[in-house]
């Protein structure tokens, strides 16, 4: 078990370093707490998102995209 909680806190970590390089520092930090309150990872909340707003404009343009 100790292997599996070392390999998802490294994935986490180049996950949030990742959005560090690519995304303001404040953004980064509001999707940490928003995935803390969710009891979610930010990869995890970051997929649900984009996965969401995808749908909703594929939505809005008729499923064209």
């Amino acid at each position: 078990m100790h292997g599996r909680r070392q390999r998802k806190t490294t994935e986490t970590a180049e996950t949030e370093r990742l959005l560090q390089a690519k995304l303001p520092a404040h953004l980064v930090k509001a999707l940490r707490i928003l995935a803390l309150e969710q009891d979610t990872t930010v990869k995890t909340l970051v997929t649900r998102l984009v996965e969401d707003y995808v749908a909703q404009q594929r939505r809005g343009s008729g499923g064209k995209g």
